[in-house]
Formats: C-alpha cells, sequence, structure tokens
C-alpha cells in the first residue's frame, strides 16, 4: 500500500471519523468485497460480426457480470464498507519506469457527497498489486438518493483501467418522506396504482479500448491509403481469430487513437446487447451512467421494425441503412428528472438524452406496445450529424397498454403514489399541485439555489491543451500540467463561490470531487444565451440545464459556464479534472484542498461535520 501523503488515517478503521449523531457502524450497513483481475472474455466486434477474444483488468465481485462490475447499493446513514483486493501481477521497476504497467488501483465514489480523506473517497491511495484496502464510506443521513458509480482513479492508469471496462454502479435507495421543511426521495412516488413498483433498468456505457498485436508487438491498427485521412476514416483495428485483445499500452490512447480504433460504446460489458426484463403498461426508471472514455453517449429509443434482420447479424458500416429501415418508429418519450443522481426541480420531457463521459441521467419511459426497441445512439463518427450507430436492442415484454396521454398518465400515477405514501396532508396537498403544475418535483430536490447573498468569493478555469511547433501537445487546467503534491486551489468550508469554467481548444467535461455545484448560465462568444430551445444560439447538449445541480458538465470550446458551489462538511485534498480519461491522465486536473476557516494547512488527515 502507498500513500501520496504520510498523513493519511491507517486503513481498516474509522476510529479516527467523526461522524454525524445518527450515523452508527451497523450490521446491516452494507459490506462489498472486489478484487482486481485479468479476466479472460468476449467483446463484439461489429465490423467482422465475430466475437474478439480479449483480456482485460476487471472488478470482480458478487453480481458482477464479467466485463461491467457489480452493483452497490446503501442507503443515506448508512457505512458502505468496501475491500478491495488487488491480484494483479506485481510490476517490475523497468516497466514502471517505462510505462508499461499500470496494476496500482484504488476506487473512485463517482459523485458522493462523502469524506475525501482517510479510508473514505480518497484517491491519493494507490493499491499496490498483492495487497487489499478497506473502504469506509460514511452516507451522510441528509445525501440525496440516486445514480452513483464508482471506478478506478490511479492518475495515469485511469485510461488503461477505465478503458478495460473498470466501472460499476452505485445506488443511493432512499425512502425518505418529504415534509413541510426538508426534501424528500423521489423512489416513494414510484409506484403503480396497483402497488407494484416501477421497473429498473441499470446501463453503465462503457468504451472498451482494446487492441490486438503482432509478435513485434506492434498495434494491429491499419491506416487508410490516403496520407490527409482524419482519424475516424482510418479502417478500425483488425483482431484475427487467434489474436487475444488487451489494454495495456499507452499508444492505444488519445483522440487520434480513440477514433481511429472505431471501438463501439457497449453497455453493462456487451457490444450491441439485447436487454430484457422491460415491461409495457409500468413504468420503467432507466439508471443511466456514462463510464466510457470519450464518445459522447445522445440516446433515442424507437420502435424496431418486425421485419429487422437481427442486429449482430448487420455489418458496422450498413448501420445508417438498417437504422433508417427498420429503427421507423416514433421517439419513445423519455421524462428526464435527475442529474448526475441529483433529483431535478421538475421533469424535462424528451425525445433524445445526452450524457458526457462522468455523467449520469435518469429518465422513465412508458412502453405501450411489446416488442423490440432500437437504442439510437447519435455518435457523429464523421462529424456529421445524421451519423447514427446502435447501442443496443431492448425487449419489452406484455401486453398492448396504450393511454391517451403518457405525460397524463405519469401525473396521475405519481399523484396517486403521493394520495397512498405521504400522510401528511399539507405536504401531500403541495407535492400533488406540484406534479399537476408541468410535473414539478422541487419537493423531492436536495440542493437550494446558491444566492447572490451567499458569494464569498469567485474562480475561474481553463481547460487548455497548447500543440507546439514540434506536434506534441501539453493538457492543463490554467496553463499549469497537473503535479502530485502541489495544490492548486485552497478553499474554506463554509464558503460559497462562483466559478466560471472554459475550454481554449476542444470539448472537455469538467468533473469535481465531493461537493456539487449549481449550473447558473452558459454563454457563447458573443454572449448570447446557448439554453434557450428555439433560439438561434441553442445547443441542445445544454439543454434544460439552467439552474440544476450536478458534478460533471460539458464545457465546449468558445463556451462560458459560469456555476456556484458550496463547500459543505468536509476538508481534505481531492481532485478537479476533464472526465476525457485519457486528458487527466496527461495532465489536465487539479489538486483541491478544503481546510478549515482560518487555516491555512489543514492537512489531509481526517473530515469534518459543519451543518
Amino acid at each position: 500500500m502507498r500513500f501520496a501523503f504520510a498523513t493519511l488515517v491507517a486503513f481498516g478503521t474509522a476510529a479516527s471519523l467523526l461522524l454525524p449523531g445518527d450515523v452508527s457502524a451497523q450490521s446491516a450497513s452494507p459490506r462489498y468485497e472486489l478484487s482486481v483481475e485479468r479476466i479472460n472474455g468476449e467483446v463484439y466486434n461489429p465490423w467482422t460480426l465475430e466475437m474478439d477474444a480479449v483480456e482485460l483488468r476487471a472488478f470482480q465481485g458478487e453480481g458482477g457480470q464479467g466485463l461491467v462490475a457489480p452493483t452497490m447499493r446503501v442507503s443515506p446513514g448508512e457505512i458502505l464498507s468496501l475491500r478491495v483486493q488487488n491480484k494483479l501481477a506485481t510490476c517490475s521497476p523497468e516497466a514502471i519506469a517505462q510505462h508499461e504497467c499500470y496494476n496500482s488501483t484504488n476506487i473512485h465514489t463517482h459523485g458522493l457527497w462523502v469524506s475525501p480523506s482517510g479510508n473514505s473517497d480518497n484517491v491519493m491511495i494507490s493499491i499496490s498489486p498483492g495487497e487489499q484496502f478497506e473502504y469506509e464510506f460514511v452516507i451522510p443521513p441528509d445525501h440525496p438518493s440516486g445514480t452513483f458509480w464508482y471506478h478506478p482513479h490511479m492518475h495515469g492508469a485511469t485510461s488503461i483501467q477505465l478503458g478495460s471496462g473498470m466501472a460499476g454502479a452505485l445506488i443511493i435507495d432512499g425512502d425518505r418522506v418529504p415534509t413541510m421543511t426538508s426534501p424528500g426521495d423521489i423512489d416513494i412516488l414510484f409506484w403503480q396504482r396497483n402497488g407494484q413498483p416501477f421497473g429498473e433498468k441499470i446501463m453503465v456505457f462503457s468504451q472498451i479500448q482494446y487492441g490486438c498485436h503482432d509478435k513485434e508487438g506492434k498495434l494491429k491498427a491499419p491506416r487508410s491509403p490516403d496520407p490527409e485521412a482524419r482519424p475516424w476514416e482510418h479502417p478500425a483495428w483488425a483482431c484475427e481469430a487467434s489474436d487475444v485483445g488487451t489494454v495495456d499500452r499507452w499508444n492505444q490512447f488519445g483522440v487520434s487513437m480513440e477514433n481511429r480504433s472505431k471501438r463501439f460504446t457497449g453497455i453493462n460489458g456487451q457490444v450491441h446487447p439485447t436487454l430484457s426484463g422491460l415491461e409495457t403498461g409500468r413504468f420503467q426508471r432507466v439508471r443511466m451512467i456514462h463510464a466510457g472514455l470519450r464518445r459522447a453517449v445522445k440516446m433515442s429509443i424507437r420502435r424496431l421494425a418486425d421485419d429487422a434482420p437481427p442486429l449482430r447479424d448487420v455489418p458496422a458500416e450498413d448501420h445508417r441503412a438498417w437504422i433508417a429501415q427498420y429503427c421507423t418508429g416514433e421517439p419513445i418519450e423519455q421524462f428526464h428528472f435527475a442529474d448526475d443522481g441529483l433529483t431535478r426541480t421538475s421533469f424535462r420531457r424528451t425525445a433524445q438524452v445526452s450524457m458526457f463521459p462522468g455523467s449520469r441521467l435518469d429518465s422513465l419511459v412508458y412502453f405501450e406496445q411489446p416488442g423490440s426497441y432500437c437504442m439510437v445512439d447519435d455518435q457523429r463518427w464523421r462529424m456529421q450529424p445524421d451519423e447514427y450507430r446502435m447501442l443496443g436492442i431492448l425487449e419489452v415484454s406484455g401486453r398492448t397498454a396504450a393511454v391517451a396521454n403518457v405525460a397524463d398518465h405519469l401525473a396521475e400515477t405519481l399523484m396517486a403514489a403521493a394520495e397512498q405514501r405521504i400522510a401528511d396532508r399539507e405536504v401531500r396537498e403541495r407535492i400533488v399541485a406540484d406534479l399537476s403544475d408541468g410535473l414539478k418535483i422541487g419537493s423531492f430536490s436536495w440542493h437550494e439555489p446558491v444566492s447572490d447573498e451567499e458569494i464569498t468569493g469567485y474562480q475561474k478555469a481553463a481547460m487548455t491543451i497548447e500543440v507546439h511547433d514540434d506536434g506534441s501537445e501539453t493538457y492543463s487546467i490554467d496553463g499549469k500540467p497537473h503535479e502530485h503534491g502541489r495544490i492548486d486551489r485552497l478553499l474554506t468550508v463554509g464558503d460559497a463561490e462562483e466559478w466560471e469554467l472554459t475550454s481554449t481548444l476542444g470539448d472537455h467535461p469538467f468533473h469535481i470531487h465531493v461537493n456539487p455545484f449549481q449550473v447558473v448560465a452558459i454563454r457563447d462568444r458573443e454572449g448570447r444565451d446557448v439554453t434557450i430551445e428555439g433560439s438561434e444560439a441553442y445547443d441542445p447538449d445544454y439543454g434544460g440545464m439552467i439552474g440544476g445541480w450536478r458534478d460533471t458538465l460539458i464545457v465546449k470550446r468558445g463556451r462560458v459556464v459560469t456555476m456556484r458551489t458550496r463547500y459543505r462538511r468536509y476538508i481534505g485534498d481531492f481532485v478537479m479534472h476533464c472526465h476525457l480519461a485519457s486528458h487527466g491522465d496527461m495532465g489536465m486536473m487539479q489538486n483541491v484542498r478544503l481546510k478549515m476557516p482560518g487555516n491555512q494547512h489543514t492537512a489531509n488527515k481526517e473530515f469534518l461535520i459543519l451543518d
């Protein structure tokens, strides 16, 4: 076990943690065990219509499914105990020095509002091969319920480990009923009139960047005969029947190689899966987690024609025509109600949901007809707006369950659940009135807007790529590549600040650990609001964002994002970075320290409860 700082809490105990008064280590609190191993598996390749053999690093544990890690669930007020055992091979000093071995690891609970120190969500920890570590994540009683996830955050190795599919869902389940002074969990409304809960489908989107090599160790990455070909115009990476694909080398990553590989976005460890377990006549909660490397996911759901040939019989180059011919149904309306695990103040009706690496999105869908449905992704492989690809197929069982209006049916279903499950008449009437007024759900949003009067300071952060004369590039935030041990921002618990986020080149998903942020404004170079649907400046990737809370947000070149955040409860060291994994590994990251008021040198060795 290696630590970045000598003053960290010893692992395996929570004795040094100061807990909220109503949190205690109870036998009822969940405990999970994960091992990190190299496993053999297969990944479907749409370019060849074959299964490629792979050997990849993976989280293994009860409930996992090969190349997707187990789902962990915990409730507010509990302690999530997690033992991680690193069973990967020990790296030689020579391999480490030559950047040829990436087998030390750790865990980041992406989006959780927990301590960044000790044996909690501490990304400064390194679990070496042959060692194990006992994590304890103290979930505060006022933690929002929602969809979160976990993945390795070992600086310099994040791309290779996340690019192997090392990611899993982490669900905070809640059953708190709102009061007149405190919010509740939206989960309490997700019940049908017949007493049956809404369905649930967890989708972990991944982009497994495996490559095959020849006898000399050279990557099988054929090039186009056109010397001016752009990355996506080269042939897809090749693998033969005797090859075993791996994710072991840094040269498999970066914008050029990730585009040239033409690897598809998979769901739950599979490329082009058929997902079953959905039913007609019952609202389905879809928890979507973007655990991928680079490509956006912009998904619509459409009915698949009954006479369509199987998706896995269709070569990748024919997908566009196949989608145009067979995915012809009207888009299934999605009722988007949470971003990054945080419940919105109202449902947003949309035909397509957009996510970028690191982000999550929860929506409700209702299927009136049984059958097969396309999950279509506008990935813009060649930077064209109609270059659609397939994510997979949904199989929906049951009988026809048509309704006059799905939005009205949803409102009626949620209001009926409120009548049944909320005893306080005043609270119940308020929630029913909100639902009848455009599906508002403010009683289930756990973060109040940050007011002008709260603001104590201002921050700016520019994600930068500097291209040098020799063709090399420097990745950084504010022009300084990440450096271990250097504290780039010293912030104070109890403050609330306004931030301005920009990009000098490219589009970057900004992610900050510990405290989420509220989106206040997004404008273009001319100062126009790009979030107003129907306006000349409208950018659909920013639709419905203003006022919402999240922990990950795409910052595009030419956009100025204004957000506000409160530094609450926890002190310690953590990071903020671009969630394109290769960008973070190459230096687009900063170290942040949260300190006590009046203390300029708070060490990263405990956390504090401040309300």
